[in-house]
């Protein structure tokens, strides 16, 4: 039986074609000769150098599957377009990916962005239909608006469901259809049997608006009570001209060569001295960049944000070069029990939050060759703008939330507190109370 999936795929970057991704076993790129050509031409990265022959390295599989969803999106994708290859995969979604790159058919471009507006009731109507997690198709496909329209053909990566969306100039909701490109992400709710996972979109609304109040460069987030979801303005789409413009990114795991399914440094993934590396021979400017990471590993730990991984950091191309991009995907996995209780990295050995200390401190700055009284200012800067940032983060969300939901926000406020106030006190070697096991 002959297979319905192409041979090769073409690749864009900002809307130029720069060659192909090829159907083979590894996946290999090969570059477009008219775009060798070109006196701008540059690589997708440097770890897949210019040049006329085919590159099928790790760097090529890692680069590409790392821009497809995790764990059950992926599984739902696959039963949904019958497909099950990192290259299949691709071939269904890849019209619209983080960063600049379009994957299309061979012989198809990049069309005219085109839309479908929606109210956010029909958003809802996208994202809970029936209680079910993203049956989005079959929720949208009884309405005659769509009929005549492209299938969205839009991949996200993360083990979470997302919708992608474009707001218009009052803020409504526009679906990007085909392979438009869409300014904000939308996080519902988490639902799962397994987990008492709750308010997840309020607890990460919350927790990035912090980020953002602790100084940290961090993505816009605003939370959609209509929706009971959090929405996230994309750093990699921007308004030139008139038109939105796709921006080169890519998370760290597609820069060191990492599967997604080995994000997780327990697995044999980056570690944090990988990523505070990666940022001394990448950044433009690497250090203010290596400061800023530093302080986002005060700030996960303080607000008790477990799943801080390699996969949610990522560079961003800018005028001057690459710069870290701002951090995304932060909430305090913490306040659920039935969420790992390691920290995604182990610092000086040890990933267990309740048992870090000064010493592991001390021995972090010698890893990273930086002074231990300069990671001790940052650790002690960071609890002071912890404590200030989340109480204010709070009472800006409040006006939005139901009584229910504000209550969830009392315990989390009391909760990152008690988190951070111990953590700090260890980091500082001074005696702490033990971690309690989560909130009930």
């Amino acid at each position: 039986m002959s297979s319905r999936l192409p041979e090769t795929l073409s690749v864009f970057m900002e809307n130029e074609r720069v060659g192909e991704l090829r159907r083979t076993e590894p996946l290999s790129l090969l570059y477009d000769p008219a775009w060798l050509a070109r006196p701008e031409a540059r690589p997708l990265h440097k770890t897949m150098p210019l040049g006329p022959a085919p590159i099928a390295t790790p760097a090529v599989h890692a680069f590409f599957e790392n821009l497809l969803p995790e764990g059950d999106q992926r599984r739902l994708l696959s039963l949904r377009h019958h497909v099950s290859s990192v290259f299949g995969l691709l071939s269904m979604v890849g019209g619209d990916t983080a960063g600049s790159l379009l994957l299309l058919p061979p012989g198809q471009v990049p069309q005219e962005p085109l839309y479908q507006p929606l109210t956010w009731e029909q958003v809802n109507a996208l994202i809970h239909a029936g209680g079910v997690i993203g049956n989005e198709r079959s929720a949208i496909e009884h309405a005659a608006a769509v009929a005549g329209l492209p299938d969205p053909r839009l991949s996200i990566s993360g083990a979470q469901f997302k919708l992608l969306l474009s707001l218009d100039e009052n803020g409504l909701p526009l679906r990007p259809m085909g392979t438009s490109p869409s300014t904000h992400i939308l996080k519902p709710d988490m639902l799962r049997s397994d987990i008492g996972m709750f308010a997840s979109a309020v607890n990460e609304t919350l927790v990035m608006r912090s980020a953002a109040l602790c100084g940290l460069p961090a993505a816009r987030a605003s939370y959609r009570p209509e929706v009971k979801a959090c929405l996230v303005e994309r750093y990699d789409r921007v308004m030139r001209e008139g038109r939105l413009a796709r921006i080169w990114q890519a998370d760290f795991c597609q820069l060191s060569e990492t599967p997604s399914d080995v994000k997780y440094e327990a697995d044999g993934g980056p570690s944090f001295r990988d990523c505070y590396e990666l940022l001394a021979r990448e950044s433009a400017r690497p250090g203010l960049d290596q400061r800023h990471l530093l302080r986002w590993l005060f700030f996960n730990l303080y607000v008790g944000n477990n799943d801080s991984h390699a996969k949610n950091l990522s560079l961003l191309a800018m005028p001057e070069g690459l710069r870290l991009a701002p951090f995304y995907d932060l909430m305090s996995t913490r306040v659920y029990t039935g969420l790992g209780p390691y920290f995604a990295f182990r610092l000086a050995g040890e990933s267990e939050p309740g048992k870090l200390g000064i010493e592991h401190l001390r021995r972090l700055a010698a890893e990273l060759k930086v002074a231990p009284r300069f990671l001790m200012k940052l650790a002690d800067d960071m609890a002071e703008a912890v404590m200030a940032a989340v109480p204010v983060a709070a009472r800006e969300l409040e006006p939005l939330l139901s009584p229910a939901e504000r209550v969830m926000v009392e315990r989390l406020q009391l909760r990152i507190h008690g988190i951070a106030n111990r953590m700090h006190a260890r980091l500082a070697g001074k005696p702490a109370a033990a971690d309690d096991p989560g909130l009930q």
